[in-house]
């Protein structure tokens, strides 16, 4: 206690400021050492309010010690344990000074360390401590305001540390009441939460959720498909938008009409009405985000209203509406809103879900003729591989959601010509979107890929034409499909999908072959299942000596050429020399052999679809071109069996 009283002193004397920031440093530990061990240490700091004279000298200081003010404050806040306590601390009105206190955030380290320091107290607010940081007489809530103003700052950890804060506060009013709490503890904390959300739906607070749809358009405009940063940045957003509506139901309305005005809407209008008023995409970027809001939003339905219905509500005075750009250099706001939110407790207040249904039942009562529609059918006639990959996407997710899909249209981009140019994700899809579809086009489609199948086999036969290798290196991905996993995916698009596709003509005897089994399985209602691989990694397996073995090195360690399953094997043996651990493997047609001095390279044939990382296996030099040859007279000899294969699929 002497050691407290000393330095509480001292921290008062302005000749020891040299020492400030060490005392600060011991009375901390101290307060928190009361906190956890020894009471009346932390009633000596509460009766002399210690905090306050923390913040006497944060009003002085310079930027190092205004730095550790502010991580200390957090330290505490972090690690007090006693209720009581805490409860002490979050009400002290000195909080409130150190959260509007006037810092120089030109200095990035002030930033970060204040933006924590937001981030610990609201960690620590609940519904029973959340009148202490609302004010309900003029509806103002500090510390959020404060919070918000970094939304747009540069640095991406602020950006994410603000997130956590607004979706942390905002939650808490929807929070259930606890059953140990008294009637009028619970009258009192509806009434604050109905203020509360008063003053989220409202302005000013409003231009919080503005600011971010503003970066979502900022994005949009600029996004590069190779930059996995602003993929980042945009799933970053997104997902905040889903816990915001997941989390906080009242505000799923508002939220949705600001997407839908703001984003969606804009999108078609570039895209399908070739008006440009608000945002201005490329198809690829435009239809990957309309995907990306189906597939991370709850707004499934409002999305869809745009393709499938005839008739939609359409805000004609978002038509000329354009949100105003943030400056790209941030700045932090200083402009006084007491006004506006006194604005807030002023008016009267009504029912949030009522006004709600109100909005709701305006929509219904207020649609025009939809203008988008028909134009999205249109892309259907798109040969964009892209294009089409994204587009079938935001169907699929349709027929999940129970919408009616334009089956015909879709079956009709599998017209057979001399090749398939799609690529295998493009044929999944179609084929996923024609599950449970009644259309005769299915079955001339299945006797037309028979036909196409019966003479290729008859001409790889007759004429001993060389089996394609693009259907020998990909063999086994027919071989291993399983139609009742295949069924029930839900394929999700990625950002590397969406590279340039390039077609290889030598993969359409391939496709063509495939195609022929997904069609199989739907018309025909096959029960094909997968066929498991035989070997995985680190698998212990029995050396068969119906298999050629080639021995690399020593006697420990093969290459294993199993002709009847098809697959290449590396494996280390044990002292026992009956059994072996893979090291690798891989279906032997879609291997291709190179070497560097002493080392053989096993890797991905350039047609090969689920390509592999290159192996190194350490060899003897002068073995090597024997090894590699030996392969290639392997892979020669299983194309008489991949082809038998073939014709048992009919």
């Amino acid at each position: 206690m002497q050691q407290v009283k000393r330095l509480h002193k001292d921290l008062t004397k302005p000749e020891k400021s040299h020492k400030y920031k060490q005392i600060i440093e011991e009375l901390s530990e101290y307060f928190l050492f009361g906190d956890h061990q020894q009471e009346e240490l932390f009633d000596y700091f509460a009766e002399h309010n210690i905090l306050s004279l923390f913040y006497q000298k944060l009003k002085s200081s310079n930027h190092q010690l205004t730095i550790f003010i502010i991580e200390r404050m957090s330290m505490i806040i972090t690690n007090l344990q006693n209720p009581l306590n805490l409860n002490y601390v979050l009400s002290n009105p000195v909080l409130h000074d150190f959260i509007n206190f006037n810092y120089d955030f030109n200095i990035p380290e002030i930033v970060d360390y204040y933006v924590n320091f937001l981030k610990t107290i609201a960690i620590r607010i609940n519904r029973d401590n959340f009148y202490l940081y609302f004010n309900q007489r003029y509806c103002t809530f500090p510390l959020l305001w404060q919070a918000q103003k970094f939304i747009n700052y540069p640095d991406q950890l602020v950006k994410n540390t603000i997130q956590n804060i607004v979706l942390s506060l905002s939650k808490l009013s929807s929070e259930p009441k606890s059953e140990k709490q008294t009637e009028s503890v619970i009258y009192n904390q509806t009434k604050i939460m109905i203020q509360f959300k008063h003053y989220l739906t409202s302005s000013p607070f409003i231009q919080v959720y503005v600011k971010y749809i503003i970066q979502i358009q900022n994005l949009l405009e600029s996004l590069n498909l190779d930059s996995q940063d602003e993929q980042d940045k945009l799933e970053d957003i997104l997902m905040f938008f889903n816990d915001l509506i997941t989390e906080c139901p009242f505000l799923s309305t508002f939220l949705e009409k600001l997407i839908l005005d703001q984003l969606i809407q804009p999108i078609l209008d570039c895209l399908l009405l070739n008006k440009s008023n608000t945002i201005k995409v490329s198809y690829e970027v435009g239809l990957l985000t309309i995907y990306l809001f189906l597939t991370r939003l709850p707004i499934v339905y409002s999305i869809m209203s745009y393709f499938c219905k005839d008739q939609i509500y359409i805000d004609n005075a978002i038509q000329h509406q354009k949100l105003q750009k943030q400056s790209q250099k941030w700045v932090y706001d200083t402009k006084n809103m007491e006004t506006e939110f006194q604005n807030i407790f002023l008016k009267e207040y009504d029912d949030i879900e009522e006004r709600n249904n109100q909005f709701i039942d305006y929509k219904k009562n207020n649609e025009v003729q939809n203008p988008y529609k028909n134009h999205f059918l249109e892309l259907l006639r798109s040969k964009h591989n892209t294009l089409l990959l994204l587009y079938l996407s935001i169907w699929l997710v349709a027929k999940q959601n129970n919408y009616q899909i334009p089956s015909l249209q879709i079956i009709k981009l599998l017209q057979l010509k001399e090749e398939i140019v799609f690529s295998k994700q493009v044929l999944e899809l179609i084929i996923l979107l024609l599950v449970n579809e009644e259309l005769k086009e299915l079955e001339q489609l299945y006797e037309d890929l028979k036909n196409k199948l019966i003479s290729m086999i008859s001409n790889l036969k007759v004429t001993n034409k060389k089996l394609s290798e693009g259907l020998s290196a990909n063999w086994d991905i027919i071989e291993h499909f399983d139609w009742h996993k295949f069924k029930d995916s839900k394929p999700v698009i990625k950002f590397e999908d969406l590279k340039p596709y390039v077609d290889n003509s030598k993969l359409s005897e391939f496709k063509y072959v495939y195609l022929w089994v997904l069609v199989t399985c739907l018309i025909k209602n096959s029960q094909k299942q997968r066929i498991e691989k035989p070997y995985h990694i680190n698998q212990e397996i029995e050396l068969n000596l119906n298999c050629e073995f080639i021995q690399i090195m020593d006697s420990q360690h093969y290459l294993i050429l199993d002709l009847d399953s098809g697959y290449l094997i590396y494996t280390c043996t044990h002292n026992n020399q009956k059994l072996g651990t893979v090291k690798f493997v891989q279906p032997l047609k879609a291997i291709q052999c190179s070497f560097i001095n002493d080392t053989l390279i096993l890797e991905s044939n350039k047609l090969c679809i689920n390509s592999f990382k290159p192996y190194h296996i350490k060899c003897q030099k002068d073995v090597i071109p024997s090894v590699i040859d030996r392969i290639y007279q392997a892979q020669q000899s299983m194309s008489l069996l991949i082809i038998n294969k073939l014709e048992a699929l009919l």
